[in-house]
């Protein structure tokens, strides 16, 4: 059996991630675990330091590695953040996958073409406007938190070029949170093998779209498999 730790990102509800982690409960030789970062237990976020993100997730990733000899990180957005440090300090992560890696937050040339699909109604169905849930993650997450993960994605920039396991990044074309400059960043700074998959048609939220399946698969498949990829060619899916 192999371990697989999820860890989400800010202000994530459960359902943004909850089909990727039911559908890999299916696979027979996948375990899979998954938690609620600290601050993150009720609808709106309350005041914590990244510490205890860090903490609480090194505390999760011990309890694995009790029973298994390896072990390998799916994280979202901010969780990116935690798991490469852990990557980093822990040589018994044997894989990585970080989907959207958010250690610079924003996509202003996205939000722009949004805006103005809004202007000229011109908005597509299966990737709606690309601003829903922004009020929402401003009004359930107080300043002093965006402040911690701020902070937090600073601290450990460093940590990227530290991981040496091969590691996965899943990225969507249409992202209204995170840029593809930020993921070049992350990709350009990993020195291990790695391989770059951008989503077509996908916005921040992957596990919520028309390919959560697809995503979700190739995933699988990259945990599961060492000869399928050869990693450090990027491609599309």
């Amino acid at each position: 059996m192999r371990a697989v730790l999820f860890i989400h990102g800010l202000s994530a509800k459960e359902v943004d991630n909850r089909y990727f982690i039911d559908r890999m409960k299916k696979f027979r030789n996948i375990d899979i675990y998954s938690f609620t970062l600290p601050g993150h237990e009720n609808d709106k976020v309350t005041k914590v330091r990244y510490s205890s993100w860090i903490e609480k997730s090194e505390e999760e990733l011990n309890k694995i590695l009790k029973k298994y000899k390896n072990v390998t990180i799916v994280a979202h957005s901010m969780g990116t953040i935690i798991a490469t440090n852990l990557a980093a300090r822990y040589k018994k992560v044997n894989k990585l996958v970080l989907i959207s890696p958010a250690f610079m937050a924003g996509n202003i040339k996205q939000n722009k073409e949004d805006f103005k699909n809004i202007i000229f109604k011109h908005v597509d169905e299966e990737l709606g406007t690309g601003f829903e849930g922004f009020l929402e993650k401003f009004i359930t997450v107080p300043k002093s938190v965006w402040f911690q993960y701020r902070r937090m994605a600073r601290v450990n920039m460093s940590n990227i070029e530290k991981v040496t396991c091969p590691t996965l990044i899943m990225y969507g074309e249409n992202d209204n949170l995170v840029s593809k400059k930020a993921i070049d960043f992350v990709y350009n700074n990993l020195t291990c093998k790695k391989d770059l998959v951008i989503i077509k048609r996908v916005r921040h939220q992957v596990f919520k779209s028309y390919k959560k399946e697809r995503i979700t698969k190739y995933i699988y498949r990259f945990i599961t498999f060492n000869l399928l990829y050869k990693l450090g060619k990027s491609k599309t899916i």
